[in-house]
């Protein structure tokens, strides 16, 4: 999804030398995708007009009788109107509620202190989320559910030996959906893709019972199986998405990585942006300006590339997105706009909630286009290699060591880099040949 700054969702298929292999010829099918490109279909597969009512519903209750179950009720029913159009005002409008909840509570209600730890992990809030999950541990002992929204924070605050300790010691039940989902994150980062993706099928065959979650594993399987290289897979499994009853967010979200299939496996950009720009038609989020801009690049459209990094830059800055957007506000401040100074502003908070190797990797990223080399590799050694297997930034520590002398290890890593071709982007790729050669 992104440009050399800004990686994509998925890995590509590459041609051998001696013969055609099935993941060499284009994959997606233009009669098979168009059909859902209407947004009547959309939102009777997502489920929209559900989720309003449910809103409209709880709203007219709430009322008629201010009671703290209504406004529960309603918070849950903005969130999932969220989740469908990523219209952040519905996120505010939920965690309001939720704000008035506690406030009622004082407190002392671990539904309400989880609720509001869920929408903290929404806003890319992290810490907050541990916060607010940890009392609600103090109100509701041993609560599983607490437990496994830390998991979830932990994940992304870099506090890895945590979640392990909650994976494998808190989480007893490793046939349930709650203990799998999260052991395919788990297996991902620490570079296991078929446990990664051997946890994620036994999840899906464990949610017959729901629509929305069959819909939900299946899209997400569809992103880990591009990872894996797999791609037609992972077309196959975004087509199954999108063709589920109570589809929510996954539909757009399928219909964004076949879009970025055709265009970063078939180099059919012409229906990759169409399929962008129902997307767009249909969606109340800035981030798919990254793709539209990566493509651009990729046709030599430099004006147009332009174009779309400063919509998303002047978007995404809102205080509305919260903190959804701070890494690519990051790359893009320094990497294409260069202003350092929003982004070290940006980044010190960036490491304070989210100190992660991705986040560290970014650090070193924006003082190695500073000419600060030494103190990138220094971050490079001690916060990155070994502690990350992601694609993005192994090949930023490959090009920092490089350019500091080390060409061996350098070289290196960017060709573990380029084993995720299909997850980096034609862009990236073609950028880190670049500097091997």
């Amino acid at each position: 999804m992104k440009n050399l700054i800004l990686t994509s969702l998925l890995t590509i298929g590459l041609l051998t030398a001696c013969s055609v292999s099935d993941e060499s010829k284009n994959i997606v099918s233009e009669q098979e995708i168009k059909p859902f490109l209407s947004s009547e279909l959309w939102v009777q597969n997502s489920g929209l007009d559900q989720a309003k009512e449910e809103v409209e519903f709880w709203q007219e209750k709430l009322d008629k009788n201010e009671t703290p179950v209504y406004r529960m009720k309603l918070a849950s029913a903005y969130q999932a109107l969220f989740g469908i159009t990523r219209d952040v005002e519905y996120l505010a409008k939920a965690d309001a509620q939720l704000m008035k909840s506690n406030e009622f509570y004082k407190g002392e209600n671990a539904e309400v202190l989880q609720a509001l730890a869920q929408i903290s992990i929404t806003k890319h809030d992290f810490q907050t989320a541990i916060d607010y999950a940890e009392q609600a541990l103090v109100v509701k002992k041993d609560d599983l559910y607490s437990k496994m929204i830390i998991f979830d924070a932990s994940m992304e605050t870099g506090d890895y030996e945590h979640a392990r300790h909650i994976l494998e010691n808190e989480i007893t039940n490793k046939a349930s959906f709650n203990f799998l989902i999260r052991n395919t994150q788990f297996q991902d980062h620490i570079g296991d893709s078929e446990a990664s993706l051997n946890a994620l099928r036994a999840a899906q065959d464990r949610v017959d019972y729901s629509k929305s979650l069959v819909a939900w594993t299946s899209s997400n399987l569809g992103d880990r199986l591009g990872h894996n290289g797999e791609v037609k897979a992972s077309y196959d499994m975004f087509k199954y998405a999108l063709n589920q009853e109570s589809s929510k967010a996954s539909y757009l979200h399928s219909l964004k990585g076949i879009a970025y299939i055709a265009y970063a496996h078939d180099g059919n950009v012409a229906f990759a942006k169409e399929i962008l720009s129902f997307i767009e038609q249909n969606v109340s989020a800035p981030d798919v300006k990254l793709l539209q801009a990566e493509i651009a690049e990729y046709e030599g459209n430099d004006a147009l590339k332009t174009s779309y990094l400063k919509a998303f830059y002047e978007e995404a800055s809102k205080e509305k997105y919260y903190r959804m957007y701070d890494v690519e506000l990051i790359k893009l401040a320094a990497t294409e706009f260069g202003d350092y100074t929003f982004a070290a502003s940006l980044l010190d908070k960036e490491i304070s909630n989210r100190p992660n190797p991705t986040t560290y990797s970014t650090q070193a990223w924006i003082l190695h286009h500073q000419g600060e080399t030494e103190k990138a590799q220094k971050i490079i050694e001690e916060k990155v290699i070994g502690k990350t297997f992601e694609p993005e930034p192994t090949y930023i520590a490959g090009i920092v060591l490089a350019s500091n002398g080390d060409n061996e290890k350098g070289t290196q890593l960017m060709k573990e880099a380029l084993e995720s071709e299909f997850e980096l982007g034609p862009v990236t790729a073609k950028m880190i040949r670049s500097h091997i050669q």
